[in-house]
């Protein structure tokens, strides 16, 4: 039997005003698994009324230990309910168990790093002049609209849930149509938390085009949270500007995972696969999808990925599966289309069968995993965020060409580079432009510390104290001691 979910709005489970739905269906087997409101303009001004209620008029704002409290419990819920929460991502995304325990894990560290943050939101003080004393206080921004994505639909819904809570914001979430089942049971969590006002967090879930636009045009929204695509990113800056609220934006990637002669070879190509190119089959902004490697280890690295890729595992879940599905048709179409765009422009090395259509899988949106060799750097292949499990093999003969070919995407959010010269790889992480660049490993993001893009993938920062912060703004107090 499907699941029916409902919007939560107000302390309140509702569905659209309108009457309508939307149908999910896994994409490992294409069964029905639920339905779920196509919310419009009507009901996200009934939940942005609700937060801005709750954030004027209850005490979350002003009472840090009921933050702490009910973002621990939260914490402790999530973990309480992880099997749940991961059959849920299994069956909703066709995440590999792994995967979905990883992001069970994530957003239970998420929310127990923000209320440990919450006591360290400082502000300061000054003497401007000798007669006067200026305090700078932080307070939280207000009402936040939150737009999540499908790829990683319960760690990405949290980690601008937790800090925005923390900061003593109320929030409206909009999660993707893919990964509303998920976000509804972080609802249903969060709506059994009694520190929690109703109205401090409302979910309202639809289409982007409609539920979305409306949360990112709302004049009583004061900042928009969204993880997505770049070219969506540009549409919600758009948006956003009907009352200049604040954006911060997390978006697309084409990164660069370089690898020079002189790296520990072995553990660099097993990286590459597993951390960088076919995790969650590739549908993530931070995957290594142009892999550039030195002219002289070229031969060596290509003759091992066309023995490793096509050992890899497809298949629904298991802890031995490599690689699951991608998340629908269209987006099985679109990694098909620049598969066979690669087959034009490149050389393949491994993979290139497109869909796998035999036994149980052909009911999925399965596509085996394709490597190509020698790709331009300036081709669609080299240039565009696929979000699949297609990887581009980009040889460079020097230092300067390999950052010169890093650094020529309109992308800047990741980068990894494997040596074991540590003044080369520290050269080369200097001149990458990039929020984040690894050595010697790839993936790697801690609570603890900042991660964003630069250029074109994104405004702002996760995680650490910057990610709390992105939610506060300044305000100056100035106090006149004496004189006129």
């Amino acid at each position: 039997m499907a699941q029916e979910f409902q919007n939560y709005i107000g302390g309140q489970w509702l569905d659209a005003q309108s009457g309508e739905r939307l149908e999910w269906h896994d994409p490992a087997t294409g069964e029905l698994l639920h339905t779920f409101p196509r919310s419009g303009k009507a009901d996200v001004d009934a939940a942005v009324a609700a937060a801005r209620e709750a954030f004027e008029t209850s005490d979350w704002r002003l009472s840090p230990e009921k933050r702490i409290t009910a973002l621990k419990k939260f914490a402790a819920r999530l973990r309480e309910r992880e099997g749940e929460l991961r059959t849920m991502l299994i069956r909703e995304s066709g995440k590999l168990f792994p995967v979905a325990r990883s992001e069970v894990t994530t957003s239970v560290e998420s929310a127990e790093h923000y209320a440990g943050l919450i006591n360290w939101v400082y502000g300061r003080a000054n003497e401007p002049s000798p007669e006067s004393i200026s305090i700078l206080l932080r307070e939280p921004l207000g009402v936040v609209g939150q737009i999540t994505p499908w790829n990683l639909p319960l760690a990405l819904f949290t980690r601008p849930l937790a800090p925005g809570l923390a900061a003593g914001c109320a929030v409206v979430a909009k999660p993707a149509e893919q990964g509303s089942g998920v976000a509804a049971l972080v609802a249903q969590i969060i709506s059994e938390i009694e520190e929690i006002p109703a109205g401090i967090f409302n979910l309202v879930t639809g289409l982007g085009e409609e539920a979305g636009d409306a949360l990112a045009r709302h004049e009583d929204v004061d900042m928009i949270n969204f993880t997505g695509g770049t070219d969506t990113g540009r549409l919600i800056m758009q948006a956003a500007a009907t009352n200049l609220k604040k954006v911060a934006l997390e978006l697309g990637g084409k990164s660069p995972n370089i690898i020079f002669a002189d790296a520990d070879f072995e553990r660099a190509v097993k990286n590459a696969l597993n951390a960088a190119a076919f995790w969650n089959a590739g549908q993530v902004c931070t995957a290594g999808s142009r892999l550039l490697v030195e002219a002289s280890a070229h031969d060596q690295l290509v003759d091992r990925l066309r023995t490793m890729v096509p050992a890899l595992k497809i298949g629904p879940t298991t802890e031995r599966v490599a690689v699951g599905p991608v998340i629908s048709q269209e987006q099985l179409d679109r990694v098909l289309s620049y598969v066979e765009l690669g087959k034009q422009e490149a050389q393949l090395v491994a993979g290139g069968g497109g869909r796998l259509t035999e036994g149980p899988l052909g009911k999925g949106f399965f596509v085996e995993p394709t490597v190509f060799d020698r790709v331009n750097p300036n081709s669609r292949l080299a240039q565009e965020e696929i979000f699949g499990p297609v990887l581009s093999v980009i040889p460079f003969a020097d230092i300067e060409e390999a950052v010169k070919i890093a650094n020529n995407t309109r992308y800047g959010l990741v980068a990894a580079v494997w040596t074991n010269d540590i003044n080369k790889a520290l050269m080369v992480a200097k001149k990458v432009r990039a929020g984040t660049v690894w050595i010697n490993t790839f993936g790697k993001l801690f609570h603890s510390m900042e991660f964003g893009g630069m250029k074109q993938s994104g405004l702002g920062r996760h995680y650490g104290l910057e990610g709390l912060l992105e939610f506060t703004e300044l305000k100056h107090i100035h106090i006149q001691l004496s004189g006129e």
